[in-house]
């Protein structure tokens, strides 16, 4: 089928700042993309991430450089084989294959999860992310979100402000937190020192300490640690089971990292398969990206999806959140 594909950048305001150990945000930019034919539409969304030198203006640049191919018959074969060979980053590639398949998914009288072979998606409980910010204003943040709505919470910390962090919601919060942290340690006897002043009893795990190049070091803490670790930016579009399973209790995969719904679902698989726990997470997107991401919750057992509760003025409404649980608006 012909299908015609529209791409426009949108601005997307965010009710606070967005801080984690690397760097900081007040509003975001993605791409959104409606794949259309015969009547029928669906749309796609594009998260850039700056981690991976992906930005708006090359969203847009590259969507303008494969444009005149993207206008052609598809089926599913070969969608996927355009998909895998384009020079493109992942978050467009993620956008296009999300168009592409809610667009079919509608011609067909399908949901997403159907769409993609998987069990129907049921709401979920997800967590909310506390941003990295000074330990006195954890408090107030807390209570004028209100938290205590959420079964857990996640804590972005850098390396200085880590242990305050932790310690002063743990004060708040009577449930369990994960930590984030986002690469921000190189040493590792000074992440051992981190790591063994934590409270086992009140940690899930603590995610991506150290930059995704430290390989040999992430074998090393997983064989010291009591306290779970998790990959996130080392999780990004391939399976990698032997590292996995000898650095991680868990990985983080992302449709924005993944570059594709097939990418994305065969490393949960995986990484099930090898033993480990999975979360499907996000970047800061809209309820169309997180409803795509939603999608694949029968193969997650944590879901990080707080991303859409961030912004300022949700464009979409096709998800609500209510005490954690997020699900569906009918």
């Amino acid at each position: 089928m012909n299908i015609r594909f529209h791409f426009e950048l949108t601005e997307l305001p965010l009710r606070y700042e967005w801080k984690l150990s690397r760097n900081a945000s007040i509003s975001k930019t993605n791409g959104i993309i409606k794949a259309s034919f015969n009547g029928f539409s669906g749309m796609g969304e594009a998260a850039p991430n700056i981690r991976y030198k992906e930005t708006p203006e090359r969203l847009k640049l590259e969507f303008e450089s494969i444009s005149q191919f993207l206008n052609s018959d598809f089926d599913d074969s070969e969608w996927d084989t355009f998909l895998r060979n384009a020079q493109i980053c992942s978050a467009l590639k993620m956008g296009l294959d999300m168009a592409f398949h809610n667009l079919n998914a509608a011609i067909n009288g399908e949901t997403l999860s159907e769409r993609l072979g998987l069990i129907p998606a049921q709401s979920r409980s997800i967590c909310y992310t506390i941003p990295v910010m000074e330990v006195e204003k954890i408090s107030d943040f807390m209570k004028s979100e209100k938290l205590d709505r959420f079964d857990w919470l996640k804590i972005k910390v850098n390396q200085a402000l880590a242990l305050p962090m932790i310690k002063e919601v743990l004060s708040i919060f009577p449930g369990k937190v994960a930590i984030d942290g986002n690469e921000a340690w190189t040493s590792k006897e000074e992440l051992l020192e981190f790591v063994n002043k934590l409270p086992m009893d009140r940690i899930l795990f603590l995610e991506q300490p150290f930059p995704a190049s430290f390989r040999s070091e992430y074998q090393w803490l997983a064989s010291r640690s009591d306290i779970e670790i998790w990959g996130d930016e080392s999780i990004l579009n391939e399976p990698d089971p032997e590292f996995w399973k000898s650095a991680f209790s868990g990985i983080n995969v992302k449709l924005m990292k993944a570059g594709s719904f097939a990418c994305a679902i065969e490393m949960l698989k995986v990484a099930k398969n090898i033993g480990l726990k999975t979360m499907v997470g996000c970047m800061v997107e809209t309820s169309l990206g997180i409803s795509a991401a939603l999608s694949l919750e029968s193969l997650a057992d944590y879901m990080d999806l707080d991303g859409f509760l961030v912004l300022k003025n949700e464009p979409f409404g096709i998800l609500k959140e209510k005490d954690g649980m997020v699900d569906w608006i009918k």
